[in-house]
Parts: C-alpha cells; structure tokens; sequence
C-alpha cells in the first residue's frame, strides 16, 4: 500500500518509514545557492512533523526568490544606466568606466552569487586582495549602487555594501590648495599670453570658471558678447557646457545652477572677444585646446612669473578669494555668479541675478579697485591684454 503523503499549504510532510519524517519547503538559507527547495528528515510522528514545518514556516515564510548579482545589473541597473546615458544625464566616458569596472572586479567576484549572499565580510575581503586603493573605492561606488538597486526593488533588506570598509592602503594625492592673491594671478595670466593657457587661465582665474567650464564655450553659437558696464566694456560667456579631460563634451555641467554668464574685465575682454572660434578655447582646427596641454603651459607661465605654481582648477579658488578680500565683492553675489546653489530659500529658489547685474558688479568692483591707488591700476594689472 502506498504511502500517504499529507500536504499543507507550506511545504510537505511524508512518511519516509521506520517512525522518521521527511519535510521538504523552500527557502532561501544564506548558502550562496539561493531560494530554492529544500529537505530535512526528522523522527517521529506526523503530530511532529507538523510542529517542525509550522517552525520552518515561521522562519522562512518570508523569503523569498532572490537574483544573482548578475541578473539584477542586467535587468535592472544596466537598462537604467543605458537611460541615462540617452537622456544625457550620463556620458559617454561613465558608461565605459562603469562597464569595465563591472566585468574587470564586481562580476567576477560577486556576479553569481544571490544579492542577499553578498556578505560584508566577503565585500571586505574582495576589497584587500589586490585593487588600488582607487580602483577600490571606484568599485565599492559601483556595487553600492548596484546593490541599492536590489533593496529599491524589495529583493533585499539592506545594502551591505553602504557599510563603512576599510580600503587598500595606497599613496593617497591630496590636492594643493594654495591660491594666488590678484597679483599674482595677474602676473601669471601676463606671462601664458600667447600659449594654451592664456584664455583657459582667464576664464578661470578672472571669471571663476571651473577648469571644464573653460573649455565649454563657442563663439560660433554667440556665447561670446559685449556688455558696457560701470564705464567698462566686459566681456560676457555662457557657460552651458564643460569638456573632459579627453576632449569630449560633457552631458550636463556640474549641476544645474552652473548655467550662468561670467564676466572678463578689462582689458582681458578684448582678447576674449577678439577670438573667431569656433570654440573660444580653440586649438586651431576646430577642437576645444587639450586640457593637458593647456595644464602644461600654465604650469610653466607660473615659473616665468616667478609665482608659486598652482593647479589651473586653483585659479576659481583664487578668483573667489580675491574678489572677496581684495576687490570687495559682497560673499552671496560671489556664490551665484560661482555657479552654486545657495545656502538658503531665497538663493535657491527666488534670487536670479542677471548678466547685466554680474557685470555691474564685476565692472564696479574692478574700477573701484583701480581708483583706490592699490598700487595696480589698469595698466599694471592688464599689461598683458594691452601689448
């Protein structure tokens, strides 16, 4: 006679024979295999074998079937990763860093495993066995995000990789933050006339762009224009795109506030205006001038000027420190034009300052200066644009 299996509505419980049980359910048990189904053989009566799978109801009724790393970045990440890039909110250069951070150090690692079996231990580990501390760090970003992802769509509790790890020993480069007064800048933007650096170093260290931003601007699309101010003629830039360390045109700028005119003084102006373009940073066939070579010949005009080198992205913390302790500009007119959000509700969302307001600030400002007998009057501080 066969035997009589006795089901429930979770799991099964048979008679396996000599007075033992046999239960089988599913479940998802932390041993890198997943939700899938699972037996255990008791002894005793079917009484008992209720008892045991009511517990194991009790404990595993709420797993649940769970992706492998690899099946959530394919059905879920990727596609959302590929949107944005269409949307322009990711560039073209992201996408092949996060790609190839993917398949080089994530997938390997982790790709088959099931989201919930992506331990910190293991996460720990994978981080100390050979990256580069920036490469680490990078990776971690990735897996991050992959893995808040999984928990938006419910096929995990919490993200184990948004622990606090510690990362691979390595030299660590701290960037410089030494800043030029206005002489300085001066004296330097004087000695890189002629080069790469000149019109870079301008946008930079006299209009507060950042170093992406310098290169952003055309003149064939009229980003460039005139504005008489404060009995100065300034020059205005649109500042609507940036361009990357390898010559691409970025997506979007650094947030949206960024988009906004910046202002050249006197007698810098007239070089700004005087260029044809295409690009005002133009290299001479058509193409935004090459980052590095501009980096180059900055770096160089600061030895011949004799002032102390500093990053070209040095230059808008120079400009912010000079226009606030030298030329007396008030400190919440310097964050809009800098491009940032605002600290408070009005910056944020009511205070819109116009060109026409940057450049009387900026016009007043430098005449101001000038008239006060500083010791730079236009022809000390703009001999470089009046050669």
């Amino acid at each position: 006679m066969p035997r009589k299996r006795h089901r429930s509505t979770w799991g099964t419980n048979e008679d396996a024979g000599n007075g033992r049980r046999r239960l089988r359910y599913w479940a998802d048990l932390h041993d890198g295999r997943g939700y899938v189904r699972h037996s255990v053989t008791i002894v005793g009566s079917r009484r008992d074998g209720d008892e045991a799978l009511a517990r194991l109801r009790v404990e595993h009724s709420q797993d649940r079937p769970t992706p492998t790393l690899r099946q959530a970045w394919e059905a879920w990440y990727l596609p959302d990763l590929m949107d944005r890039f269409e949307r322009g909110e990711a560039s073209k250069s992201t996408v092949s860093n996060y790609l190839s951070r993917w398949e080089s150090h994530i997938r390997p690692a982790f790709g088959e495993l099931p989201v919930t079996d992506v331990r910190p231990l293991d996460i720990q580990s994978w981080l100390l066995s050979g990256m580069t501390r920036s490469m680490a760090s990078a990776s971690l970003c990735l897996l991050r995000q992959v893995l808040d992802m999984c928990v938006r769509y419910e096929a995990m509790d919490h993200n184990t990789a948004a622990a606090r790890y510690r990362l691979p020993r390595g030299i660590e480069r701290v960037r410089p933050k030494d800043v030029l007064t206005l002489s300085e800048t001066v004296s330097a933007i004087d000695a890189a006339r002629g080069t790469v650096a000149y019109l870079p170093a301008i946008l930079c260290g006299l209009s507060s762009c950042r170093v992406g931003e310098a290169f952003g601007p055309r003149v064939d699309m009229g980003e460039v224009r005139t504005v008489t101010a404060s009995g100065m003629t300034v020059a205005v830039v649109d500042v609507t795109r940036q361009i990357d360390a390898r010559g691409h045109e970025l997506p979007s700028l650094k947030t949206p506030q960024s988009e906004r005119p910046v202002i050249v003084p006197e007698p810098w102006s007239a070089d700004v205006i005087a260029q044809e373009g295409p690009w005002l940073c133009d290299d001479g066939c058509g193409s935004p001038v090459s980052r590095r070579a501009a980096r180059d010949a900055w770096l160089a005009s600061c030895e011949r000027a004799g002032v102390s080198p500093i990053p070209l992205q040095n230059l808008r913390n120079s400009w912010r420190t000079f226009m606030r302790w030298e030329l007396g500009v008030a400190e919440d007119m310097l964050e809009s034009m800098m491009g940032h959000a605002g600290r408070n509700v009005g910056e944020m969302h009511y205070d819109r300052p116009r060109e026409e307001v940057f450049a009387q600030t900026v016009a007043g400002a430098w005449m101001r200066y000038r008239a006060a007998g500083n010791g730079c009057n236009r022809d000390d501080l703009g001999q470089s644009a009046s050669h």
